[in-house]
């Protein structure tokens, strides 16, 4: 829909991006937005720009996840000669890309130096970041050696995380939006609303695009409340896609109507690229990835009458969707429903290996949806074709979190997922590294409660990492390390229901984990521990737990 066409009372609202930032970005003003695909990219592209061109102090900002390497995030670090190299060794395959852009300055000090830069004018203008997730662009952590000793000691071995700037509020992914966006009494925690949709269709819908996440939620919570302004950037290069019945992904021109009438309405036309991993974040896998992908893909072969037929799921990580890139090869046919949609699980739909989805109504009933697929959002590569499959597809449906990342909507299902760490007293880490949160726990819970009921799940685990300062270690520890964030603890895990099963694979092997006594569990973890670590773990089983192996 073009600029003059829309109705006045919206068109009334249009402004440039700078004019909205000189606006809405003021000393002491709260901003809240979405998750990954879900953030306005140019918004936060240009913020720290605009905070120091105004010299801003006293801003806080809630965001779920930065998808980008934002100078919000990373200040000049970028521009620096070269960036911090230990962290591509540990970061998911995944992310690897974004990864290298984000951190390939952690060794050189040119970029060190300018990274604690950063990270001491967010101290000292009070820039103050609320989030639940760390995304690669935000997770660096800086080492502990003789140089950052010296420049920078309070922040040694810590990641923004840590750091006086940062306030974590980590919650389940479909419970974010309550804990971040309003306090107990229902008050909103943020001054200004920003997020990104498509353009109207034709009967005046503008749709939340690649996803959904809180953004739905946030924005119907901010519609009707006079004490929260909007700010709208209207993406005519988003896809635009669909929810399912009450659970929409869209909002109709004329709900923004009251918000414009009071002033709390502004809105920008935008055309920058939705949000995207590099281009090529799968086509170099380490060789630990490929082994513990083709591990769980061969393991699902031969025991076919469990796996196949199940509505597939898979997490962010390397190892999981390399999974989902063998399995076009394999005999494998199901169904799917995830919390992400990436390119190479809709390639399974595509080859006709997926045959449909079900949703959760709001009286608990499964509805199965033969032909469709369900989601909270979606991520591709740039300049893949992925976003332009998306675009006014009704087989994709796109629906707020806490709708779709909910236990009884996994029961039964098929889970491939990635983790950090592990131990012996069944607690599973997906979030963090030591003290330091990584990424956070999103679904994974959920989704776990979920499989546990009659469900299949594979935990995807390199069997051993480095600390930022180089050391190798097992990933699989006789007790976490302290402070380590915990996703799933071990009754989740010794336990389960229905038949359900619970596998471990990493590059050794895979081995099954629920369903154990704890003596039964740690012999089966130690059997696909890395060798070089076996022998230090059955000491530690034997005198930690007096557990022989």
């Amino acid at each position: 829909m073009a600029h003059q066409t829309y109705p006045k009372f919206f068109s009334d609202c249009i402004t440039t991006h700078e004019e909205a930032m000189k606006k809405l970005v003021v000393p002491g003003v709260r901003l809240g937005s979405g998750f990954a695909v879900s953030e306005p990219y140019r918004f936060y592209h240009d913020l720290w720009d605009h905070i120091q061109r105004e010299d801003l102090t006293d801003i806080s900002i809630r965001q779920s996840m930065f998808m980008g390497p934002h100078r919000l995030c990373v200040g000049d670090a970028l521009q620096a000669a070269g960036m911090f190299d230990g962290l591509k060794k540990s970061a998911p395959g995944f992310l690897k890309g974004v990864v290298r852009q984000a951190n390939a300055a952690t060794k050189k000090i040119d970029g060190l130096r300018k990274l604690i830069e950063h990270f001491r004018e967010c101290e000292e203008r009070r820039i103050h970041f609320v989030s639940p997730f760390m995304g690669p662009a935000e997770n660096m952590v800086i080492p502990d050696n003789r140089l950052t000793r010296l420049l920078a000691p309070e922040y040694v071995g810590r990641n923004r995380s840590r750091m006086a700037f940062t306030d974590m509020q980590v919650v389940h992914f479909p419970d974010g939006v309550a804990g971040l966006a309003r306090d107990a009494q229902g008050n909103p925690l943020y001054d200004v609303l920003a997020l990104v949709m498509t353009p109207p269709n034709e009967e005046g819908y503008l749709s939340h695009g690649p996803g959904n996440g809180g953004n739905g939620t946030m924005l119907e919570m901010s519609l009707d409340d006079e004490r929260v302004k909007i700010l709208l950037y209207v993406n005519e290069t988003y896809p635009y896609t669909y929810g399912y019945n009450e659970a929409t992904n869209h909002e109709h021109i004329d709900h923004f109507k009251l918000a414009a009438k009071q002033g709390r309405l502004t809105v920008v036309l935008d055309d920058t690229p939705a949000p995207a991993l590099p281009a090529g974040s799968m086509d170099n896998p380490s060789a630990d990835e490929l082994a513990i992908a083709e591990n769980v893909v061969n393991h699902m072969e031969v025991y076919r009458e469990f796996t196949y037929g199940r509505a597939i799921q898979v997490g962010i990580g390397a190892t999981g969707v390399l999974a989902i890139k063998k399995l076009l090869d394999s005999g494998w046919t199901g169904r799917s429903y995830t919390e992400m949609l990436e390119p190479f699980t809709y390639k399974l739909y595509e080859a006709g290996k997926i045959h449909g989805s079900h949703f959760i109504e709001l009286d608990g009933r499964r509805t199965e949806l033969d032909g469709k697929m369900v989601c909270t959002f979606t991520m591709g590569e740039q300049g893949s074709d992925f976003y332009q499959k998306l675009h006014e597809n009704k087989n994709v449906i796109i629906a707020a979190s806490r709708r779709v990342v909910i236990p009884e909507a996994f029961y039964g299902g098929l889970g491939i997922n990635n983790i950090l760490s592990l131990d012996f007293q069944g607690h599973i880490n997906s979030g963090g590294r030591d003290k330091n949160t990584y990424s956070g726990i999103g679904g994974a819970a959920m989704i776990m409660r979920g499989l546990a009921q009659g469900g299949v799940a594979y935990l995807c685990l390199k069997s051993t990492h480095r600390t930022p300062e180089g050391k190798l270690r097992s990933s699989v520890f006789p007790f976490l390390p302290e402070g380590t964030p915990i996703s799933v603890i071990g009754p989740d895990i010794f336990g389960t229901r229905d038949n359900a099963a619970v596998f471990l694979a990493t590059e050794h092997g895979v081995a099954q984990i629920n369903a154990r006594t704890q003596g039964e569990y740690i012999r089966q973890i130690i059997s696909v521990a890395d060798p070089r670590f076996r022998d230090d773990l059955k000491k530690a089983a034997w005198e930690e737990l007096r557990v022989r192996v």
